[in-house]
């Protein structure tokens, strides 16, 4: 059984990741779900006006209202999961706490918006991959096909299945 790491960011496509891992949960037996958000640092200017502790404050309650869409999901399916609200760089934090939680893999979701969307969030799934020792799984909105793997490693040394 699998243990497995879905990084959500309330947008709907952190909730099709969630929705994928329930249909695979559904298919065989998994270990264990872990859903992590992950606030980024703010930067000088917004640390001078606002003590640590507002600022900690603000970011889990932002972390708690992005995960409230996955843990609705999860709840409705009636599969046991962890919610991990963390603060750091994007795609290293994720990577960290896949390796401390032991995941054997990472689901996530390609944003659907556009050019820059979708290049953004490609971006953040390959910096993930290139940071994860486990593979990181894309999942595709409804309208696409099967999701695609990643190994972990390199992005140059593999090629996405067609």
């Amino acid at each position: 059984m699998r243990r497995i790491l879905v990084p959500v960011d309330g947008s709907p496509q952190g909730e099709a990741a969630v929705r994928a891992v329930v249909e695979q949960a559904r298919r065989e037996p998994i270990a264990a779900i872990h859903v992590v958000n992950v606030q980024p640092p703010l930067g000088r200017y917004v640390t001078r006006f606002f003590d640590r502790r507002t600022i900690r404050e603000f970011q889990r309650d932002e972390g708690a209202r992005c995960i409230a869409g996955a843990r609705r999901v999860l709840d409705n399916a009636g599969l046991p999961f962890q919610v991990h609200l963390r603060t750091g760089r994007i795609a290293r934090t994720i990577a960290e706490t896949a390796a401390a939680l032991g995941v054997d893999e990472i689901v996530m979701s390609p944003a659907e918006g556009g050019f820059l969307g979708n290049l953004r969030i490609w971006l953040l799934v390959s910096a993930v991959r290139r940071h994860a020792g486990v593979p990181v799984v894309a999942v595709m909105g409804p309208e696409r096909a099967a999701p695609l793997e990643f190994p972990a490693g390199r992005l140059g040394s593999t090629t996405v299945p067609r």
